[in-house]
């Protein structure tokens, strides 16, 4: 009897440590498929198609995300796989390339986004556009997980250098770029064409404006609004609105899609009595924007790049060991927008410049970012520079082919500031070190030139 109380107990032992550690594991299954709370907002921005010192006079596309208050499938959302929702957005656009904040943009806690459900009105096409689209899950969340090596990371005070940010990126004619957002730092998630759809323009955008259903009754909404929307177009650029209303200005997403090419390309600087680590920063033409610091430098020579429209790299004068910053502008660009520069609708200098990386890859596109390069593919942008550092001769050159980018040309020169680490200039130098070599071909109706 006793033996057989003892095999019970200990039965009922072994029971109880199965079912405690099968709970353990199921409990340890949840958590990790359990969605990660991250900090994270939302911007949005719209493409602009001028670039004027004087902001009223920019125009822009003028779509906004719509927020109807009795139909929940005219809003912006963006939900989990699973349906849940996260948050849901309303408001107008900040500068592309920047991004504003929306209501229901600002940062704070919860998982990351599976799906976007997006409505929005492009007032100048009178039009609504919807997407709804399942979001790359795997790539979001390594760009707003992952910290990478800044430039700033010997400062005290500086940001992690992770994205926490989505900017969603109006282009013309429904065409949608959603972007990662930090401190410093932009890349590119993904781009897709919305549908035109019809909609209620007095249920979803009249009655965010006012509660007075007679009014709504009795007044076209709609029409005032698209009216005021091309008065405004007019009053901001009457020779471009002229040009719009007879034809001869049209605007396409195709040109975007053009931007958004990557390229097999690899940075290459050389200068006598110099060493280049193979660290630099870049800003695209897509608006992407991050450095290349030593902890990618290596996985960078494999990478598929936009085309850079600025590049800063630094270089060690061997004799003395002090490390110089280099900026250098890839083509000309107006002196008061040289440090701030944003693509401006088919700016022409920039459509000049870019015609080097398509003349050496003219099958590549949009649609062709996915698919790898081999390294045979590379072609190398070589910058090099003379014994003072100052552009000696630039080009980008595919086996035996060569191609002098002539519109580039040096923005700023000077040793790095022991105060801010290896990476931040000296100030007080002289800027606009070399000119470019090509014609500034600025047309004054799209952007003010000097």
């Amino acid at each position: 009897m006793v033996k057989t109380k003892k095999f019970y107990f200990l039965l009922a032992s072994l029971l109880l440590i199965i079912l405690l550690a099968l709970a353990a594991y199921v409990y340890r299954v949840y958590d990790m498929n359990k969605p990660q709370e991250i900090e994270w907002g939302v911007s949005t921005s719209s493409a602009y198609l001028t670039s004027h010192k004087d902001s009223r006079r920019e125009v822009y596309i003028n779509s906004h995300i719509v927020k109807s208050p009795v139909d929940e499938n005219m809003r912006t959302t963006f939900y989990l796989a699973d349906g849940t929702w996260l948050r849901t957005l309303d408001g107008s656009s900040g500068r592309w390339g920047v991004g504003g904040t929306p209501l229901g943009g600002n940062s704070f806690k919860q998982p990351l986004p599976e799906v976007l459900h997006l409505t929005f009105f492009d007032s100048i096409d009178n039009q609504f556009y919807q997407l709804i689209q399942p979001l790359p899950k795997d790539k979001i969340q390594r760009l707003f997980t992952t910290i990478y090596k800044g430039m700033g990371d010997e400062q005290e005070d500086s940001l992690p250098k992770v994205y926490d940010t989505f900017d969603i990126g109006f282009a013309p004619k429904g065409w949608i770029i959603l972007f990662a957002v930090g401190p410093g730092i932009r890349e590119e998630i993904g781009s897709w064409q919305a549908k035109k759809i019809e909609g209620d323009y007095t249920q979803t955008v009249g009655l965010t404006q006012t509660g007075n259903l007679e009014y709504l009754k009795t007044h076209d909404v709609r029409a005032d609004d698209v009216k005021t929307a091309f008065e405004g177009f007019k009053r901001r650029n009457a020779e471009l609105y002229k040009r719009w209303m007879e034809g001869s200005f049209k605007v396409s997403a195709d040109w975007y899609k053009m931007l958004q090419t990557k390229y097999p390309w690899n940075l290459e600087v050389t200068a006598p009595d110099g060493e280049w680590s193979g660290e630099y920063y870049a800003e695209y033409v897509n608006t992407e924007r991050f450095a290349i610091l030593e902890d990618r430098v290596e996985r960078d020579k494999s990478r598929l790049k936009a085309v850079p429209v600025k590049l800063v790299t630094w270089m060690t004068y061997k004799p003395t060991g002090v490390r110089y910053y280099i900026s250098i502008h890839m083509f000309p660009i107006h002196k008061w927008l040289a440090d701030k520069y944003i693509p401006y609708y088919q700016d022409p200098n920039l459509n000049t410049y870019f015609k080097n990386f398509q003349a050496l890859y003219p099958q590549r596109s949009l649609a062709t970012n996915d698919q790898p390069a081999y390294p045979y593919d590379f072609a190398n942008l070589k910058i090099e520079l003379d014994a003072d550092f100052k552009i000696k001769e630039i080009y980008l050159q595919k086996g035996k082919e060569k191609r002098a980018l002539e519109g580039a040309y040096e923005y700023y020169l000077a040793p790095t500031d022991d105060r801010y680490g290896k990476y931040y200039p000296e100030p007080g130098h002289n800027y606009f070190l070399t000119q470019p070599k090509l014609k500034d071909l600025t047309d004054p109706v799209f952007a003010d030139r000097e």
